[in-house]
C-alpha cells in the first residue's frame, strides 16, 4: 500500500475582476453578534502590527479596518475568536451556530473572502466524495487507485486557485495542500509566478527555503555535512560505506513505526559494506536517550540536533530517512516500509 500524505482541507478559488464596484484600499465591516454579545470585540492583523477594540452595542458593530490580502485578521469576541480576510470590500459578520464566524461581503465577485470560502466548499466536496470510496475499498489496488484519483482532483483545483489567486491568501492555502503533491521543481515553477507581495508570507518563504534546500541535497548530489557539538555527519557518511540515515524524534509515532523495519534492515545488511545512523532533530535531548533505549537503537546517534540538518535537508516531516552512497552521494531520500530494505538491498549483499 502506498504511504499517504496527509492533505489538509483547506481554502480558495478563482478571483474574479469585475465592473461596477471597486475594492477599496480598507474594509468596511458590519457585525451582528445575536443576543450573546460581549461590550466589545477585538481586530487584529498581525503582520500590519494592526490592532483595534471596537465597542458593540445591542450585539452589533461597524468599523473600517486596513486591507490585507496575503493573510488572516483575527477576530476575538469574548472567548470565541475566528478569521477572516479584510479584502477592501463591505463585510457582514455574524456567528454561526457552533460559533464560527460567517463573512459575507456585500460583493463577492470582487471578494477574495468569497473566493476563499468556495475553495474550502470545493475542498471538502472531494473529500467528501472520495472519503467513503476509499474507506469502502475492498482491496489495497482498488483502495491505491481511488487515493490517486482523490490526489489528482485536489492538484488540479489547487493549481487553477493559485493561478488565479498569485497576490492574496488564497494561493498561500492552495500551496499548502500541494506541498507532499508536487516535486521539487513542480513547486519551485509554482512559487515562481507568485505576486512578490506573498514572499514574505512565512509559510511560502519557509517551503521556498525547503525547496532550495532539497534540490540542493538531490538525490545524486554530494551530502552536506553539518556538526552538532562533537559530532559531525562526515564521522559516518562518505566513508567508503552505504550508511542509511534516519531522522527522527523521541516523540513520533510515524518514526516509531519504522524503527522495526530499520532494525530488520540493520540486523541482515549492517557490516563492512552497511551501517545506519540515527539523527534525533525537533526533541529534547532526555526523550531522544529514553526512547533509544526503549526502542532498542543501538547502531551510531547524533542526538539533539533539533533544526540544523532539517534545514540543510529540507526536511519539513519526519521520518525522512536517506541512503547515502560510500563516497558521500545521496542514493535515495524518503525511503519507508519495505521500500528501505529493497533499496539497500539494490547495493549491499546481506552478511547472514
Amino acid at each position: 500500500m502506498k504511504t499517504r500524505s496527509i492533505i489538509l482541507v483547506a481554502a480558495a478559488s478563482l478571483f474574479l475582476a469585475s465592473c461596477g464596484p471597486k475594492v477599496s484600499d480598507t474594509t468596511v465591516i458590519t457585525g451582528n453578534l445575536g443576543d450573546d454579545y460581549p461590550e466589545w470585540i477585538n481586530i487584529t492583523i498581525k503582520p500590519l502590527s494592526f490592532n483595534k477594540r471596537i465597542s458593540v452595542e445591542n450585539g452589533q458593530f461597524k468599523a473600517e479596518i486596513p486591507k490585507y490580502l496575503e493573510g488572516m485578521a483575527q477576530l476575538k469576541a469574548g472567548k470565541v475568536t475566528g478569521s477572516f480576510i479584510s479584502d477592501g470590500t463591505p463585510l457582514t459578520i455574524s456567528f454561526n451556530d457552533d460559533y464560527s464566524l460567517k463573512v459575507v461581503s456585500k460583493y463577492p465577485k470582487l471578494s477574495v473572502q468569497a473566493k476563499f470560502d468556495e475553495f474550502q466548499k470545493a475542498m471538502q466536496d472531494i473529500q467528501a466524495k472520495y472519503q467513503p470510496q476509499i474507506e469502502a475499498a475492498k482491496d489495497d489496488a482498488t483502495e491505491d487507485q481511488l487515493y490517486d484519483a482523490f490526489q489528482n482532483e485536489v492538484k488540479t483545483l489547487c493549481l487553477s486557485t493559485v493561478d488565479a489567486n498569485k497576490n492574496n491568501v488564497t494561493a498561500v492555502t492552495a500551496i499548502d495542500n500541494l506541498r507532499y503533491l508536487l516535486n521539487n521543481d513542480q513547486m519551485d515553477s509554482v512559487l515562481m509566478t507568485l505576486d512578490t507581495s506573498l514572499a514574505k508570507v512565512q509559510s511560502i518563504a519557509s517551503l521556498s527555503r525547503s525547496v532550495a534546500a532539497r534540490k540542493k541535497t538531490a538525490e545524486g548530489q554530494k551530502f552536506t555535512d553539518f556538526k552538532i557539538k562533537d559530532q559531525s555527519l562526515s564521522d559516518y557518511v562518505g566513508k567508503g560505506k552505504y550508511i542509511l540515515v534516519d531522522f527522527w524524534a523521541s516523540w513520533c509515532g510515524p518514526c516509531k513505526a519504522e524503527l522495526p523495519n530499520i532494525k530488520n534492515v540493520y540486523q541482515k545488511f549492517a557490516g563492512p559494506e552497511f551501517d545506519i545512523l540515527s539523527v534525533a532533530v525537533w526533541d529534547k535531548k532526555e526523550d531522544t536517550i529514553q526512547s533509544a533505549k526503549e526502542q532498542g537503537i543501538v547502531w551510531n546517534q547524533i542526538i539533539d540536533a533539533q533544526r540544523i540538518p532539517t534545514n540543510i535537508y529540507g526536511i519539513d516531516g519526519i521520518p525522512h530517512i536517506i541512503l547515502f552512497g560510500p563516497d558521500g552521494t545521496i542514493v535515495k531520500r524518503d525511503l519507508r516500509g519495505d521500500d528501505i530494505e529493497a533499496e539497500v538491498a539494490k547495493h549491499v549483499k546481506p552478511v547472514k
